[in-house]
């Protein structure tokens, strides 16, 4: 009965927050005035290629090989994601539940 429950109650408190994140997934770069047909998405490629095309230098703005990159990103998160898993790993292996003689 308590398993049957909490789904009953995860379904729930889902379908409550459901309305209210739903609205983040339409965050563009729309008009304001909500009426978005055709002929606005198209004005709007329009705009965003000839904003590409006057500036060539500056690209789709995500710099790939600098430091604060995607690269320097990459090994940022690679040194502190295998740095955590490292810890857990050697604590594990010590650890008063680590199985004896195996390791």
């Amino acid at each position: 009965m308590s398993r049957k429950k909490t789904i009953i109650t995860g379904v729930m408190l889902s379908v409550l927050i459901l309305p209210s994140v739903s609205s983040l997934a339409f965050a563009q770069y729309l008009p304001s005035s909500g009426n978005t047909g055709l002929e606005d998405y198209l004005k709007l490629s329009e705009d965003r290629v000839k904003i590409a095309s006057e500036n060539p230098s500056t690209g789709s703005g995500t710099p790939m090989f600098a430091a604060d990159g995607v690269l320097g990103a990459l090994i940022l998160s690679t040194g502190v994601f295998g740095g955590i898993a490292t810890a857990f790993f050697v604590r594990g292996r010590k650890g008063k539940y680590a199985a004896m003689g195996r390791g």
